[in-house]
């Protein structure tokens, strides 16, 4: 059955929701796109459910199963169900005004469909799925960045894949575009297993366009000489306002010294001796705020005036893009050193636009990956930056990329902000239920969210894209196999056995001049 025969005719629609029957010998997908050709109109709807029956009554079929009895000639069937998302008129596409008649033909979406739905996007994440064949290319768009974003999916359903494909877009779109990334497992790096295997440092303009930054190498340090009390608000969201303001007068009699000097008073004198500095006297106050300042670990803050995070931000408005690998620390001090950056780097974005609004202007569009989200947007724990982010932080053009296995954990009020949604595999009910209950066009998919295959995904991309849209991502590997090495107008250098060849005329011609 070629592309342009139908598969089908519609035999009963209501409301957005439109039913079909299948021809004999078509096959087709959950989640796959078809077209509907209704006189000068033609609609697209997605498939959402399936079922096939015969025109035999429950006991009929019984009886015909066991053999017991001939009915002679009758019909066995398919019906499919599908609901709608866009209409074409002439040249215009629009939200459907209306829905299909009886007996209009249905076809599966073709390469010329997929360019009338305008899938494509600077930030190309792969291609469009229809069956077992891939159409045209699928991608978000820049501005859709400060517009917010989650990935979404099981363990093993394919999040690193299209962490690296999406970052590496945005290496690609520098300066305009750039990228700060918490890596909490350690595998964007290199890539993902025990096999050898491709990750960031693969990418061709890794060495002039990404920075990467791990405690391994001692590149990842905080002095304490640049901790500000404002700053122990983001190191310790459930600190409390007594707690800031002993800080603040500790801070204002002992300057940058304060958090060192105060440990070291508070470990010969205890708390009478802090509340002598700052002139306070409330006991549990103090152990309170000492307890946290001890907390600081002397290998990530140790007694110093550099912090790397200034580094970061340089690097970041330079449209260099940061990957700060965090993993093989506390789970603590992994919060505190991704909120902090976090912060630092979101409020810089932020000073600019009301401080210089032409510096702000030259500024790359920024996209924070943030790995585990639900640790950091958990409801039922004290608010971090990262929720400021996702719910003020459009406007400077700072974005937030939620990636976490667990989507049901995530604040509502955030969730509702995340424009952009790749949706993988998931098979806890309780987190395909907060999908699709919380995410506009996906109120049919529960049952095509649990059967996707890796590397498979769901993508929705409001303004742009107003519709869950199958897609398969772009095997990262096969994506940097494609883009080929990066030509850096360098001087062509000569053959090894061109400079042999040198070498030995040169040794002549001193063995002869002896």
């Amino acid at each position: 059955m070629g592309s342009s025969d139908p598969i089908g005719f519609v035999c009963g629609t209501k409301g957005d929701s439109v039913s079909f029957f299948l021809n004999r010998g078509a096959t087709l997908s959950f989640g796959q796109i078809v077209r509907i050709d209704s006189g000068e109109r033609s609609f697209y709807a997605r498939i959402v459910n399936a079922e096939s029956s015969s025109t035999l009554d429950t006991i009929e079929q019984l009886r015909e199963a066991e053999g017991k009895e001939s009915f002679g000639p009758y019909s066995a069937y398919r019906c499919v169900e599908a609901i709608l998302f866009l209409e074409k008129t002439a040249d215009k596409v629009h939200s459907p005004t209306f829905n299909p008649n009886y007996k209009d033909k249905v076809y599966v979406a073709s390469e010329e469909d997929c360019a009338v739905l305008k899938l494509s996007g600077e930030l190309e994440l792969g291609q469009l799925r229809s069956g077992e064949h891939s159409l045209g290319s699928v991608g978000i768009n820049i501005e859709a960045i400060p517009l917010m974003m989650g990935m979404f999916g099981m363990t093993g359903s394919g999040k690193t894949n299209t962490e690296l494909i999406l970052n590496a877009q945005i290496i690609d779109n520098s300066p305009k575009t750039v990228a700060l990334i918490f890596d909490f497992a350690g595998q964007l790096l290199e890539g993902k297993g025990i096999k050898p295997q491709k990750g960031l440092k693969d990418h061709p303009l890794f060495h002039g366009k990404v920075q990467y930054y791990s405690f391994r190498d001692g590149k990842m340090i905080v002095g304490l000489h640049t901790i500000s009390p404002e700053k122990l608000l983001t190191l310790f969201p459930d600190i409390g306002l007594p707690q800031f303001r002993l800080a603040r007068k500790l801070y204002k009699k002992l300057g940058k010294n304060w958090i060192e000097e105060t440990r070291e008073v508070y470990g010969t004198e205890g708390h009478v001796g802090v509340g002598r500095i700052a002139d306070y006297k409330m006991k549990h106050v103090i152990d309170a705020l000492m307890l946290k300042l001890s907390s600081l670990s002397s290998d990530l803050f140790p007694v110093s005036d550099y912090s790397f995070i200034d580094n970061v931000t340089q690097n970041l408005c330079n449209g260099i893009t940061c990957l700060i690998d965090i993993s093989g620390i506390s789970s603590e001090d992994q919060n505190k050193i991704t909120c902090l950056v976090a912060s630092t780097v979101a409020r810089h974005y932020k000073r600019l636009w009301e401080e210089n609004y032409a510096e702000w202007l030259k500024l790359p569009t920024l996209l924070i990956t943030l790995e585990e989200a639900h640790e950091f947007l958990d409801p039922n724990r004290p608010r971090t930056i990262f929720s400021d982010i996702a719910l003020t932080y459009r406007k400077y053009r700072v974005g937030l990329n939620a990636v976490t296995p667990r989507p049901s954990r995530i604040n509502f009020d955030v969730f509702a902000e995340l424009w952009t949604k790749v949706i993988m595999k998931t098979e806890l009910r309780k987190d395909r239920a907060y999908l699709t209950e919380n995410t506009p066009y996906l109120e049919y998919s529960d049952t095509e969210i649990k059967m996707l295959d890796v590397g498979e995904a769901l993508l929705i991309s409001e303004p742009k894209i107003r519709f869950a849209v199958p897609i398969k991502v772009t095997h990262y590997p096969e994506y940097l196999q494609r883009r080929g090495t990066e030509d850096y107008g360098l001087a062509e250098t000569k053959t090894l056995s061109e400079m042999d060849e040198r070498l030995k005329r040169l040794r002549e011609q001193e063995s002869l001049s002896f």
